[in-house]
């Protein structure tokens, strides 16, 4: 049984499901922005209290934060170039250029990109999304050694020519370009007048741990299975608890699967879409679809029974 298969029988199924209204998410996006903010004040705060052995701790956890806040940013861009973010199409593009704006990024190139990675899932030729990044072999079968080098990536840099880049062209605009030289200029300020917060809480963690983030991210959703021929056999749907959700996979960036399978499902309703096909034999046996299940649990019921 095939993706194709799969979507034949449960498309008219996910068909019309509720995306927010502008005001909600609206809401949701600056959430997010909100939330860095807090934590950059949080840092410099702490910056301000005595030195003890747990201000670096303290630190880090902070600088996790606020790079997972822009993987949040960063989905809402995702969710509103599939136009499932909000009801109305030209409402997801001023959205996806708003947050586009805050990772300088350009939304209609990564919405450009990022359709023919649907529609072209693991050939390099036509999908431009694993294009950029096939030198880091994303593709490889896993092993330790492989899950090893995917590890350690981040740690020596290398995936920073893949992962990291400004976008300061017009191509969402010339007010979003405008938008972008003011972000920039005012991280500049603040470089100026708080060096130390501005570095360690904004700086450090967008440029190193947001980058670092998105290159594991690419290696959970598809890491070894990319090439397998088959959408349903391609990417994998991680099943974490919901805290871990929450910091590293926001807006239900974990269901990566059901995503391919059908991105026309708003991320809010991809775990209700997820439980709904753990009910399909076809989709409950594979591993990438339900990993935490045992082999005995995803096989169907009637090949468990043993012939007489």
């Amino acid at each position: 049984m095939s993706a194709k298969w799969l979507r034949q029988k449960y498309t008219r199924r996910f068909a019309g499901m509720d995306k927010y209204p502008m005001r909600i998410a609206g809401l949701i996006t600056f959430g997010y922005v909100a939330q860095i903010l807090g934590a950059v004040a949080a840092g410099a705060y702490l910056l301000s209290l005595t030195f003890g052995w747990a201000t670096p701790v303290a630190a880090l956890a902070l600088m996790i934060f606020v790079a997972t806040r822009f993987r949040g940013l960063n989905n809402i861009i995702h969710e509103c170039s599939h136009a499932t973010f909000t009801r109305v199409r030209s409402h997801n593009t001023l959205i996806g250029k708003f947050c586009a704006v805050l990772l300088f990024s350009s939304f209609m190139d990564y919405r450009d990109e990022h359709l023919t990675h649907h529609a072209h899932l693991g050939d390099y030729d036509h999908d431009h999304d694993l294009q950029g990044i096939k030198d880091l072999k994303l593709h490889e079968p896993l092993s330790a050694r492989v899950i090893l080098r995917h590890l350690v990536t981040p740690f020596l840099g290398r995936h920073l020519p893949y992962y990291l880049h400004l976008d300061l062209t017009a191509r969402d605009g010339k007010v979003s370009l405008l938008l972008k030289l003011l972000v920039l200029t005012s991280v500049a300020f603040c470089l100026v007048l708080f060096p130390v917060t501005t570095i360690l809480f904004l700086v450090l963690p967008f440029t190193l741990l947001y980058s670092a983030l998105n290159y594991w991210t690419d290696c959970l959703d598809h890491g070894g299975i990319v090439a397998s021929g088959d959408d349903l056999d391609a990417s994998r749907n991680i099943l974490a608890p919901h805290l871990i959700r929450y910091l590293f996979f926001p807006r239900n960036d974990c269901f990566h699967l059901v995503h391919h399978l059908f991105p026309h499902v708003p991320a809010r309703l991809l775990e209700a879409s997820h439980k709904l096909l753990e009910l399909d034999d076809v989709y409950n046996s594979r591993p990438n679809a339900v990993p935490r299940k045992t082999l005995a649990e995803r096989l169907p019921a009637d090949t468990l029974i043993p012939a007489e």
